[in-house]
C-alpha cells in the first residue's frame, strides 16, 4: 500500500505540475509514470500532446515513439515476419506508414520505405512516403539533396498512379516555395480536381498565379541558393506558412544576461568548468568559466565541433546535428542545438552522464 501511495502522490504531483507549468521534461516524466502503471491510454494522449507543444524536443519525441511502439508492437512484430517470409509491397507501406503517422519516427519510415522500393520499385505509396519525408526534411534543413529526393520520389509516385493526390500535393508545394511558379501550376490545379475543397491549396494555386511573371526556369540553381542562404525566398516562406509554422525560424526572445546568469548556475554541477551559448553563425550569445579553461578557446572548440558535426551529418544525409558528446583531455563535451542556439558545456570528473543530462534539460526548459 506503501508503495502504491507513493506512485499515487508522484503521479499527482507530475499532473499539477504539467498542468500549472508544462515543459519538455514534466510532461516526459509524466508520459513515462503512466507507462509504468501500464496506463497506455493516457500515456499516449500526454506524450501526443508534448510533441505538439514541443515539436523540436528529442526527448518527447522518443517516449512518444516508445508509447506508441508499445501500443503498435504486435502490430510491427507481425508485419516484420511477413516481410521477412512472404513480403508484399503493401506490407512495406503499412509498415513505412505506422513508423511515419502513428509513431512519428521518420527516420524508420524512410528506412523501410527505401528497403521496400528496392524490391518494389513501381510501389506509388512507397514513393510518396519519401517524397513526404524528404520534404519534411526540406522544410527544417533546406537542403538542396533533400528537395531534389522529394521531386524525384513525387513524379516517381505519379509515374505509377497519375491520380495519386499526395505526390501532386508535395510536387506543388515544392515548385511553389522553390520559385518555378510554372511547374507548379499543373500539378496543384490536378490535385483540386481531385481534392477541391482544400482551402490551403486553393491558397497556394492564388499565390502562384500572382507571381508567374516572376517563374524561376532553373530549378536545380532555385534550391542550390535555397541551401546556401538556409531558407526559402520571400514568396516560398508565405506559401510554407499556408501549411505549416516556419520550423527553425523562431526569434531568439531571451536576453544574452539571462542565459548567462542560467550557465553560471552551473557552477552547482560536479566537475564543471565552462560553457557557452552560440549562435547557429557561431556568434558567441552567452557564456561562463569557472577561469579554469579561457571561455574564447571553449568557444572556438564549441564552434568547430559543431560545424564538423552538422556538415558531416549532412554529407551523410542524415538531416542537421540534434547533440553529441566529445571526451577531451580536459573532459567530457556535451553539445546540443536548440531553438537557434548550439549550448557547450564542459565538466570533467566526479560529473556524470545523469548531471550532463539535467543540465541540458535545464537549458531546454529555460529557452522553450
Amino acid at each position: 500500500m506503501a508503495l502504491f501511495d507513493t506512485s499515487r502522490r508522484r503521479l499527482e504531483t507530475l499532473e499539477r505540475e504539467v498542468l500549472s507549468n508544462p515543459t519538455p521534461q514534466n510532461m516526459v516524466a509524466l508520459a513515462e509514470t503512466l507507462a509504468r502503471m501500464q496506463n497506455w491510454t493516457r500515456a499516449y494522449e500526454v506524450a501526443r500532446r508534448s510533441i505538439e507543444k514541443f515539436p523540436d524536443s528529442e526527448k518527447c519525441a522518443l517516449t512518444y515513439q516508445y508509447v506508441r511502439k508499445t501500443q503498435f508492437q504486435a502490430r510491427i512484430q507481425e508485419l516484420n515476419r511477413v516481410i521477412r517470409t512472404r513480403p508484399q509491397h503493401s506490407d512495406y507501406e503499412q509498415l513505412a506508414r505506422l513508423y511515419l503517422e502513428d509513431l512519428n519516427d521518420r527516420g524508420k519510415a524512410m528506412e523501410i520505405a527505401l528497403e521496400g522500393l528496392i524490391k518494389f520499385p513501381s510501389s506509388d505509396t512507397l514513393h510518396a512516403i519519401c517524397a513526404q519525408i524528404r520534404m519534411d526534411r526540406f522544410h527544417q534543413d533546406f537542403l538542396a539533396n533533400d528537395c531534389s529526393e522529394a521531386l524525384r520520389h513525387g513524379q516517381m509516385a505519379l509515374a505509377t498512379n497519375p491520380q495519386h493526390a499526395g505526390a501532386m500535393m508535395i510536387l506543388g508545394r515544392l515548385y511553389a516555395e522553390c520559385g518555378a511558379y510554372e511547374k507548379a501550376k499543373p500539378h496543384i490545379e490536378a490535385y483540386l480536381r481531385l481534392q477541391p475543397d482544400d482551402v490551403n491549396m486553393r491558397q497556394l494555386l492564388s499565390l502562384v498565379m500572382a507571381r508567374i511573371p516572376e517563374a524561376v526556369h532553373e530549378i536545380d540553381d532555385a534550391v542550390a541558393d535555397i541551401e546556401q542562404r538556409h531558407m526559402l525566398p520571400a514568396g516560398g516562406r508565405e506559401m510554407m506558412e499556408l501549411f505549416q509554422p516556419m520550423r527553425g525560424a523562431t526569434q531568439i526572445t531571451i536576453s544574452p544576461a539571462k542565459v548567462e546568469q542560467l550557465l553560471r548556475g552551473y557552477e552547482a554541477m560536479p566537475g564543471y568548468k565552462c560553457a557557452a551559448a552560440l549562435l547557429k553563425d557561431g556568434v558567441l550569445f552567452a557564456g561562463h568559466t569557472r577561469g579554469l579553461v579561457p571561455l574564447d578557446k571553449f568557444v572556438a572548440l564549441t564552434q568547430c565541433v559543431y560545424r564538423s558535426a552538422d556538415a558531416a551529418s549532412h554529407k551523410m544525409d542524415i538531416g542537421s546535428f540534434v547533440d553529441g558528446e566529445l571526451e577531451t583531455s580536459l573532459g567530457k563535451v556535451k553539445l546540443l542545438e536548440w531553438k537557434q542556439l548550439v549550448l557547450g558545456i564542459l565538466a570533467d570528473r566526479p560529473a556524470k552522464q545523469e548531471d550532463f543530462d539535467r543540465a541540458l534539460e535545464k537549458f531546454q526548459s529555460f529557452i522553450a
